[in-house]
């Protein structure tokens, strides 16, 4: 009965090893995915920190583009205003040219039939 007692507290052991065995090596692949997920978490981080400074000089460039766009807009709007004040002196000029011009072409018109 005694063996019988030492050979089953022998397995036990035996047992209680594997089992050791195979928590050691459960944890190793736990260290091991842990790590690897550290790894890919540092990865992320560093590519978002890099595609938000992307983006923050994409807009802070797109904001210079736009505002340059404004001023030079402002300027031809500027421009216009101002040669459609000096062309006002122009137009009246440009009404009596043509008004002079039909008057010749009536007295011309006269003369021929004359």
């Amino acid at each position: 009965m005694e063996a019988k007692c030492i050979e089953e507290y022998m397995e036990r052991i035996r047992v209680l090893d594997a089992l050791e065995q195979q928590a050691m090596g459960l944890s190793r692949m736990l260290t091991t995915y842990t790590d690897r997920l550290q790894e890919r978490l540092e990865q992320r981080v560093g590519i978002e920190e890099a595609s938000e400074a992307v983006t923050l000089g994409s807009i802070k460039s797109l904001a210079a583009v736009v505002d340059k766009s404004v001023q030079q807009k402002l300027l031809l709007v500027s421009k216009c205003q101002q040669l459609d004040r000096e062309m006002q002196g122009v137009q009246a000029v440009s009404a009596k040219v043509q008004e002079i011009k039909r008057l010749l072409d009536v007295m011309e018109y006269t003369r021929r039939r004359a």
